[in-house]
């Protein structure tokens, strides 16, 4: 059985979550981490981006750029 690859991160309100890492994905220089909460059928896109050299993860949001991403993970994921 394969292992879930997951980390605690402190989300808005405080708390420490668990999340687990779905899948990364590079589009051109641009590198995103695709997340979903422990027992979550729902799923997050955050784009990484590294300030003096620190990785922070921000998020995407529902628009373009979520939409792009969302077609390179099912491209990566399609059986043909």
């Amino acid at each position: 059985m394969e292992q879930a690859n997951t980390m605690s991160v402190v989300n808005d309100q405080g708390q420490s979550i668990n999340i687990e890492i779905i899948d990364a994905i590079k589009i051109g220089k641009s590198k995103y981490v695709i997340v979903s909460g422990e027992n979550s059928d729902e799923a997050h896109a955050y784009k990484e981006v590294t300030t003096h050299g620190k990785t922070e993860y921000e998020s995407i949001g529902s628009g373009t750029e979520f939409k792009k991403v969302l077609e390179a993970y099912n491209s990566k994921h399609t059986d043909i």
